[in-house]
């Protein structure tokens, strides 16, 4: 699948004792919420092994709806949180791929 990333973020999907999902989530591709420096931000996360298991650690591109507001604020190390009515991942962005420069 290709499509175009804005960021590489490192996180941990919570198991379902510690408040996460009930299921792992099964797709290459998968909509939700991403937290970032006190924001939320529309994103679209690459399952480049087409599951994500409870309680594991994945590196996974991140596309944002719109990358020029979430670029703007999320910088290498920042802390990121996933969003599904409730927390059910977190982690640190690793690699940003662009930023719009400050006039």
């Amino acid at each position: 699948m290709t499509m175009r990333f804005d960021a590489v973020v490192s996180v941990r999907f919570l198991q379902s004792a510690e408040g996460g999902r009930r299921t792992d989530i099964v797709g290459q591709v998968y909509a939700c919420p991403l937290f970032v420096a006190g924001r939320v931000f529309a994103c679209r996360v690459l399952l480049q092994e087409g599951r994500a298991v409870l309680g594991e650690s994945y590196e996974l591109p991140v596309a944002f709806l719109f990358p020029e507001d979430a670029l703007a604020v999320a910088n290498v190390g920042e802390g990121v949180s996933l969003w599904e009515g409730r927390t059910i991942a977190r982690g640190r962005i690793l690699r940003v791929a662009w930023r719009r420069l400050q006039e």
